[in-house]
């Protein structure tokens, strides 16, 4: 929708087209669902729990302690 905002400079914010609504909308949403980092951290800890020692390259792995 961003993208959308640019493209159509000034007319975008315009209540003449249907696109300053859906804006608006798009942006209360992206709020109430929460910050892309909190949605990044919990899916990279589901991927870290899901994960299987030795599954992934070696250089990926980290060595055992000794």
């Amino acid at each position: 929708c961003d993208r959308a905002m640019q493209v159509f400079g000034a007319m975008g914010i315009s209540p003449d087209t249907p696109l300053a609504d859906s804006w608006t909308l798009g942006r209360t949403l992206r709020f109430a669902d929460g910050p892309d980092e909190v949605h990044l951290q919990a899916i990279a800890r589901m991927e870290i729990k899901d994960a299987r020692p030795g599954s992934s390259a070696p250089y990926l792995t980290v060595p055992p302690r000794a």
